[in-house]
């Protein structure tokens, strides 16, 4: 049930940054802690996530390319993720 739940919400970003997006590549950032004390629920949902991507590499005819940052579970890795993805 949660797998699903992660699947459409993936699914959907896929559509809404689909939709806006007019190169051959849709690049959508996966934000999570893969490191420090949240690790293991952030490997989970990473792993949710590239299950997803598997299951539906192309959306509208376009290639989706996932971006993995780490937040390190830490307030200043956290900005610099952020900043590595916008």
């Amino acid at each position: 049930m949660k797998l699903s739940k992660v699947f459409l919400a993936v699914l959907l970003v896929f559509v809404l940054v689909g939709t806006a997006c007019a190169e051959d590549t849709i690049k959508i950032g996966v934000y999570n802690s893969l490191t420090g004390r949240t690790a293991f629920g952030g490997q989970l949902e990473l792993e949710g996530i590239q299950m997803a991507h598997q299951e539906v590499p192309e959306l509208l005819g376009k290639k989706v390319e996932l971006i993995v940052v780490d937040n390190k579970t830490d307030k200043v890795e956290a900005a610099n993720a952020v900043k590595r993805l916008v």
